[in-house]
């Protein structure tokens, strides 16, 4: 992980901004999560380390690895924003009943996106959205 942080921070550096031990910190949550995360469990992570580090940093810090393409966010039903990196290339079924995220490979949507574009002209940015409905188990 030492390597990968190293090299958002030099990112952060190059587009002007300064590293500190917080956003490093930051990182290494984001990093060190596994997945889907949001700005609140980031927050508890870095606090445990660091208790000074406000929410208000999280976010500031989560949108400006947002503009350096590092990580994405989604909204999942109604709820709060969860982060990902970037390098995941799948999209998430959410269900609005028990609350489970389920990964799908973007694959399985590609055609779907193609007929968006053929026949509508619209390219989607799939980056912000989730499919919502019911899994399973909850509409079984």
């Amino acid at each position: 992980m030492g390597d990968a942080v190293e090299e958002i921070l030099a990112r952060f550096t190059a587009a002007g901004g300064r590293r500190t031990a917080s956003r490093q910190a930051i990182i290494e949550a984001v990093l060190g999560a596994g997945g889907h995360v949001t700005a609140e469990q980031i927050a508890s992570a870095v606090q445990a380390r660091f208790p000074s580090v406000n929410l208000s940093t999280v976010y500031r810090t989560l949108e400006a690895l947002e503009e350096l393409r590092v990580v994405d966010h989604v909204h999942l039903g109604h709820g709060r924003a969860v982060y990902h990196l970037t390098d995941e290339t799948h999209q998430h079924l959410f269900c609005e009943q028990c609350e489970r995220v389920q990964e799908l490979p973007i694959a399985k949507l590609r055609p779907l996106f193609g007929m968006l574009e053929k026949e509508f002209g619209f390219q989607l940015d799939r980056r912000h959205f989730a499919i919502v409905g019911r899994c399973s188990e909850c509409s079984g």
